[in-house]
Parts: C-alpha cells; structure tokens; sequence
C-alpha cells in the first residue's frame, strides 16, 4: 500500500471514531457507540504506527494477528453492550 493511502485510511478511521463518539453522546446511545470509537481510534493508531515506523510491517506476520485478535475482542465487547443496551431499552 503506498504511503498516501496509508494516511488517507489513518485519518478516515479518526475521523470515524470522533463521529461516532460524537453522534453517540448527542443521542445518548450509550457505552456501545464509546466502545465502538475506541475500536476505530484504535484502529487509526495502529494505521499511524504502521506509517510512521516504516521498517516494519504491521499489516502481516504476527503483527496483523494481534490487530485482528483486539479487533474481534473489540466486535466481541461491542455486541455485548449492544444487546445490554438492548435489554435495558424494553
């Protein structure tokens, strides 16, 4: 992926978690949509570790394991409060 690219996904994956976080604590959609804006800042940080430290890849080997092992953890705590949030609303 060239470094342009790169940036463009770093910075939509912050401006994701600030809309989300944002549009969450307007409506009050409660900690669902906070833990989903961290999964995406987490993401962006990730992206920008990838970009600033160029000598190593963090989109393979080992490294992309442990990304997508927080993020199914991330999609995992997500659904939880989702459907917590769901009980609490009947």
């Amino acid at each position: 992926m060239t470094q342009y690219l790169q940036i463009i996904y770093t910075v939509m994956w912050f401006v994701i978690a600030i809309g989300i976080f944002y549009v969450g604590r307007k409506n009050n959609l409660g900690i669902t949509t906070t833990v989903t804006s961290a999964m995406f800042l987490f993401m962006g940080i990730w992206w920008l570790i990838d970009v600033l430290v160029p000598g190593v890849d963090f989109m393979a080997g080992v490294l992309a394991w442990v990304f997508r092992t927080i993020i199914a953890l991330f999609v995992v705590a997500i659904a939880l409060c989702y459907i917590q949030y769901r009980k609490s609303q009947k």
